[in-house]
């Protein structure tokens, strides 16, 4: 039965225009003062009774459940009350319950694993508070569509009595309900029927949780809903309801479980090493650097993997492995990453065992339907799993105005099944675009319907992003390129440039200082000294406001005349002399994706410009330019880019390669070379690459080196045992390394 307390105000609206035929209007409560209601309370007084739900921690986690939730009349979001400080506390959880049998009980269905219900017991009300005797109770059955489980006590209740239901009971009705105040359980008579809702196809008057009667007494039914079909089917004894019994969930969570065993598996997923941290560049959150993780996958058909996981397009960039952990383990290839969701598909390499089927059902036929459901986690590779019925509390408007189902208590890990076993509803990422992403990214797992991914599935080649996908270790460090330079806005730069409110008084809007001329933007005629505002990208739903961060690290200012100084365990801790290419604003372009259409705002001579710009991939800049390793020297080096002449003040034509790394007791080291030194000359020839060193040092044992540190120079000498330049791998005395000769590095 729906719950639709958010949407009243909505269709009281909608009540006001439509007409109702007169067979359809609720019967109105009828208005009974003080004493005839203190007598309707004392009618179904023995009925009454407090079910005491005794909690447990279980491996160090705390008891969560529904039944000890309420929704939250701010945010409309339902929290739990702490299940965990009553068991500090040492007492039970109390919730109302009423005696619909001799040894009968209903109550809200708590929702509570079994694993952290030590015990259940129920014992009769009593106005006074006294603490009557309690009998132990076990769960029997599960209100299908009502949020109520029914109890079973181990022997009838002394002094309590279930009331006789009369289904043809005339009259308006109201509800006898327990409730606690100020610590203290007391009992209430409220209106039933007061609101009539419309929904769709179905008709419903507000209702609550307790013993409907009339005024004359006479007991209708019992209510545990907070809306009731308007046609009355809800009145009569609650045992004529729709009910699964104990046993009969038993076997479909055991059913579900099987299900669940094959199909929502581990995956693998294995990544190449990040770059090396010669690096001063921006890097965003989430674990960007791991080079394994264990993710949960969905078997959507024999041949195919959903894997739930949000992978940023430099991490899928690293990507290798992806190992299915079935049974047996199955190997699996990248297909794409889904545009929308955080997700990607993959294709096994074997045919699986087994697949999952997704639920064809709109989510809202399971709003309040007692639902097989597994809560699947992984802790490292083991895989744990725990099972019980769940209950889809409401329904939110979200994404696209899609509707997501909304639980009480937490979702994370989360799988809910129908009726028919097919996967109904599970947490999955809404992948954020690119102007709205978390720079520290945020865990966003939504509980979402499967509805949403079957059309993704069956039309796959439109909806992945080509862009997310994985790449070689030379393509994986492309970026994207505007061509210019930009210095940060402050309060007082924004009101000198006349941008104060168009950059929040200088928090966003960054200046530009320096455009290449080949560049997109020097093509685009923009100028120094322009101010650039925001971008708007096609199929982002904001622009995306600049903002230039300031630089860690020694910046613009690096010590060259320290660098001597600077101990050689230290040397990868060196942040580049030249300011980093990767700020915010290229990542945002590059995870726009290349070929994206873009508008770029500037603000120059009082009026605000626009340029219309491609996302197009930059020329090679530091971390993507050809590198070599010298094994013999120790040291790496790479091509000098146009960033880093543009910090030398070199020209195009100018001679050397940069020392990129320089390893730990190593003879470069030893011999006095330093990172991000210039090397023009070997043996007094000039190389201009990494290819010219690897000629000029190739069988040389004795080198001679020329050194330019910015405007400095000196020569250093280097002499490598024989073996090493001569190609042969020998190993070193009283070592177990083995010493191979100079090697080339792909990019």
């Amino acid at each position: 039965m729906m719950k639709l307390a958010p949407r009243i105000a909505a269709l009281a609206m909608l009540m006001a225009v439509l007409p109702v035929a007169a067979q359809e209007q609720p019967a109105k409560s009828e208005a009974v003062g003080p004493e005839q209601q203190e007598k309707l309370i004392a009618g179904v007084e023995p009925a009454l009774v407090i079910v005491e739900y005794t909690l447990q921690f279980d491996k160090g986690e705390a008891p969560t459940g529904a039944g000890f939730g309420a929704k939250c009349p701010n945010c409309g979001q339902y929290h739990g009350n702490g299940a965990g400080e009553v068991v500090k506390e040492e007492r039970p959880q109390e919730l109302a319950g009423y005696l619909i049998d001799e040894k009968k009980v209903l109550v809200q269905d708590p929702q509570t694993h079994p694993r952290f219900v030590k015990s259940i017991a129920v014992r009769r009300f009593d106005r006074s508070g006294k603490l009557t005797e309690t009998v132990n109770a076990k769960v029997s059955a599960y209100a299908k569509n009502s949020n109520a489980v029914i109890l079973e006590l181990d022997a009838a209740m002394p002094g309590a009595k279930a009331p006789t239901f009369d289904a043809t009971a005339k009259g308006g009705l109201s509800y006898v309900a327990l409730q606690q105040n100020g610590g203290r359980w007391g009992a209430g008579v409220h209106s039933l029927g007061g609101s009539f809702n419309v929904l769709g196809n179905k008709k419903m008057v507000g209702g609550g949780l307790g013993i409907a009667v009339n005024k004359e007494g006479i007991v209708a039914g019992v209510v545990a809903d907070g809306d009731l079909p308007a046609d009355g089917s809800w009145k009569g004894s609650p045992l004529k309801w729709a009910l699964l019994e104990a046993g009969e969930m038993e076997k479909t969570l055991k059913s579900t479980e099987a299900l669940a065993q094959g199909t929502i598996v581990r995956v693998t997923l294995n990544f190449r090493s990040p770059r090396n941290k010669e690096t001063n560049s921006y890097r965003g959150g989430g674990g960007e650097d791991s080079t394994v993780q264990h993710v949960l996958g969905l078997i959507v058909d024999k041949n195919r993997v959903v894997v739930l996981t949000e992978l940023k397009p430099t991490v899928t960039a690293r990507l290798e492995r992806i190992r299915v952990f079935t049974e047996p383990p199955i190997d699996a290839k990248f297909a794409g990453s889904l545009t929308d969701f955080g997700a990607f598909v993959a294709t096994l390499e074997k045919p699986a065992a087994a697949s999952i089927e997704l639920s064809g059902k709109a989510i809202e036929e399971l709003v309040g339907v007692a639902s097989p459901s597994a809560t699947i986690n992984l802790q490292g590779e083991k895989r744990v799993v725990y099972l019980q019925p769940r209950r889809i509390a409401d329904l939110n408007k979200g994404w696209r105005r899609n509707l997501y189902p909304e639980v009480v208590g937490d979702s994370t890990g989360l799988f809910m099944f129908d009726s028919d076993g097919a996967l109904a509803a599970f947490p999955m990422v809404k992948r954020e675009k690119a102007s709205t992403a978390e720079r520290w990214g945020s865990d966003r797992a939504v509980f979402s319907p499967s509805t949403l991914l079957a059309p993704v599935l069956a039309d796959l080649k439109s909806n992945i992003d080509t862009n997310n996908v994985p790449l070689s270790e030379e393509a994986e460090n492309r970026l994207a390129w505007i061509g210019v330079e930009l210095q940060g806005l402050n309060q007082e730069l924004a009101r000198a440039n006349n941008v104060s409110d168009l950059t929040s008084d200088g928090d966003t809007g960054a200046l530009v200082t320096l455009v290449h001329p080949d560049s997109p933007a020097g093509k685009a005629g923009v100028e120094a000294g322009w101010v650039l505002l925001r971008i708007n990208a096609e199929g982002e739903p904001k622009p995306i406001e600049v903002k230039v961060e300031q630089e860690y690290g020694y910046g613009r200012t690096f010590p060259w005349d320290r660098l001597d100084q600077v101990s050689e365990e230290y040397f990868d801790q060196i942040p580049t002399p030249w300011p980093a290419l990767e700020t915010p604003l290229v990542r945002t372009l590059t995870d726009l994706g290349f070929g994206k259409k873009y508008t770029a705002e500037f603000f120059t001579d009082g009026k605000v410009v626009k340029k219309d710009f491609v996302v197009t991939e930059g020329p090679a800049h530091y971390f993507s330019a050809p590198k070599y390793k010298h094994v013999g020297l120790g040291i790496t080096l790479r091509d000098m880019t146009y960033e880093v002449r543009e910090y030398l003040k070199k020209k195009p034509d100018d001679v050397g390669v940069i020392i990129s790394k320089i390893e730990k007791g190593s003879k470069g080291s030893t011999s006095g070379l330093k990172p991000y030194e210039l090397i023009t000359h070997v043996n007094d020839k000039p190389v201009k690459n990494v290819k010219d060193f690897e000629e000029v040092t190739k069988g040389q044992n004795e080198m001679r080196f020329t050194i330019k540190r910015m405007t400095r120079g000196r020569i250093v000498k280097v002499t490598l045992a024989a073996a090493t330049t001569q190609g042969a791998a020998t190993k070193a005395a009283g070592e177990g390394a083995v010493e191979a000769p100079a090697e080339p590095i792909t990019k």
